[in-house]
């Protein structure tokens, strides 16, 4: 326990040196320079300089070693089933990826598809199997995470309830099994905010809308979870949405309803059913049909960032999603405007609404920082010193 403790502090406050570690963790100097070496010795950690003197020797300090350990990062979405190993420090190494995927595949057909697109990543990457520290797999479902198995996809309706043991069998590594939108947030805290101290919501916005929580990097003891964001009603008169009910974000703002409408109103305006991209041209243009498009779903998407921000009052929301990817320089602004006009005078300006940052390599980053999450997990926080 003491060595996760350790971990969790380098990774959380590094580069630190050794003195620093034993203050923080209230630990004997000798227990720290064992289990430092020990780290080292499996090539975990690595000394990386030398830090500040205050007239002594200066000290040696300590980091995660992120280029010389790996994760790999499985999806299985609709689109396909995609691998990639990935290095600790967000860099992707190799990938892999199959056609897209018939929705009537049973659990079998999704499992043998995911090992064969890892074994292919990994000969790719051809890096020690020893190093690669887990296997974190998104997909596109209700996730029981206690007990790491798939309850429920509308998605994949014939997979039913499924967990992926012969991924695990076949690799001899723990594989982490979570809701995309899960992961997508938890990416977005491991390499784009690692050390931020702010909470971070997290709202996907593509063929579904839905969303996740997380507590701050440095408060792992906070509820972290997913959200079904998109089913939050913002007009009870609005259109019908998927789930059966009316007025629900997705049924405003997800890629399929903004095509929908962008496809009735713009008939004239393109050859074709038109892509996100190609409203955005449009958009470019000065087309205004487009233009009132992207606006109305500004303010759809602010109304539900002032409802999100009412309830869980972040610091930091992530915005995430092929809609996002496309239309994100007209839909944010939007959005923030009618976020203030909406939110109660004390809150405005506490949340800082962005993009995120990893683009359509967040579903696999994020995989990939599921089973770095489960590596540097303390057992014990209370071996954690508040300063760590």
């Amino acid at each position: 326990m003491q060595r996760a403790a350790i971990l969790f502090a380098i990774r959380s406050r590094g580069p630190i040196s050794r003195a620093e570690l034993a203050r923080g963790l209230d630990l004997r100097p000798s227990s720290v320079t064992e289990l430092v070496r020990e780290l080292m010795s499996d090539g975990i950690i690595a000394e990386v300089g030398q830090g500040g003197s205050n007239g002594g020797r200066p000290p040696v300090m300590l980091d995660i070693a992120r280029a010389e350990n790996w994760a790999v990062g499985v999806t299985i979405e609709p689109r396909g089933i995609q691998a990639a190993v990935v290095q600790w420090d967000g860099t992707i190494l190799s990938r892999a990826g199959t056609d897209p995927v018939d929705p009537d595949s049973s659990a079998e057909a999704l499992e043998q598809a995911a090992i064969a697109v890892t074994e292919e990543a990994l000969a790719v990457a051809a890096v020690p199997l020893s190093r690669v520290h887990g296997i974190g797999v998104g997909v596109s479902a209700l996730v029981d995470t206690a007990a790491n198995e798939a309850i429920f996809s509308s998605t994949f309706s014939e997979a039913g309830r499924f967990r992926l043991d012969g991924l695990t069998a076949r690799f001899g590594k723990p594989v982490y099994l979570e809701d995309l939108a899960y992961l997508m947030a938890l990416g977005e805290r491991w390499f784009i905010y690692p050390n931020d101290p702010r909470s971070l919501v997290f709202l996907l916005i593509s063929s579904g809308t839905c969303g996740a929580v997380l507590a701050p990097a440095s408060t792992p003891e906070l509820p972290r979870f997913a959200a079904e964001f998109g089913h939050m009603v913002v007009d009870v008169n609005g259109p019908l949405c998927g789930c059966g009910k009316r007025g629900c974000l997705e049924a405003f703002v997800s890629e399929i309803a903004l095509l929908a409408t962008a496809n009735r109103l713009l008939a004239g305006s393109h050859r074709g059913s038109l892509t996100l991209d190609q409203v955005a041209d449009l958009v470019k243009g000065g087309n205004p049909i487009a233009e009132s498009i992207v606006a109305a779903a500004g303010d759809n998407l602010g109304v539900a960032i002032a409802n999100i921000s009412s309830i869980f009052s972040p610091a930091l929301l992530v915005l995430g999603g092929s809609v996002v990817e496309s239309w994100g320089q007209w839909l944010i602004p939007q959005a923030s405007a009618r976020v203030r006009s909406h939110l109660l005078e004390f809150l405005q300006g506490r949340v800082e609404i962005v993009a995120s940052r990893l683009g359509s390599d967040a579903p696999l980053l994020g995989s990939a920082a599921r089973a770095l999450d489960a590596f540097f997990a303390v057992p014990d926080l209370s071996l954690v010193h508040a300063e760590a």
